[in-house]
């Protein structure tokens, strides 16, 4: 879910209040409970979906920082394997052996 998904209901949500509002407006009940019921009615359906909307937000910002926590431990990850690769090649060169560069673990030029 992005944030479109959450705007478009919010969107949705706003557009309801406001019809609701304009048709309780217009059609002019002769009473003042079926007024006050309408309003009830329309309070209840976009507190469920602010309440909705909040708990999809906050799920989503949970799982951005998941995500993100997880990259940067993969990008820690990945350069101490670069530097230990370094270190192994330099170790056998320097006794002798013959061993071409480590495959590199970032695309060409990034790092």
């Amino acid at each position: 879910m992005n944030a479109w998904t959450v705007g478009g209901g919010v969107v949705v949500a706003l557009a309801s209040l406001i019809t609701a509002g304009v048709l309780v407006v217009k059609l002019r009940p002769e009473s003042r409970k079926l007024r006050a019921e309408a309003t009830a009615a329309l309070l209840t359906a976009t507190t469920a979906t602010t309440t909705e909307l909040a708990g999809q937000v906050a799920k989503l910002h949970a799982e951005t920082n998941r995500l993100w926590e997880a990259q940067h431990a993969q990008e820690r990850r990945i350069t101490d394997h670069v530097r230990w690769d370094r270190q192994v090649v330099d170790t056998l060169r320097s006794l002798g052996g013959e061993i071409s560069d480590p495959p590199p673990l970032y695309p060409e030029g990034t790092s």
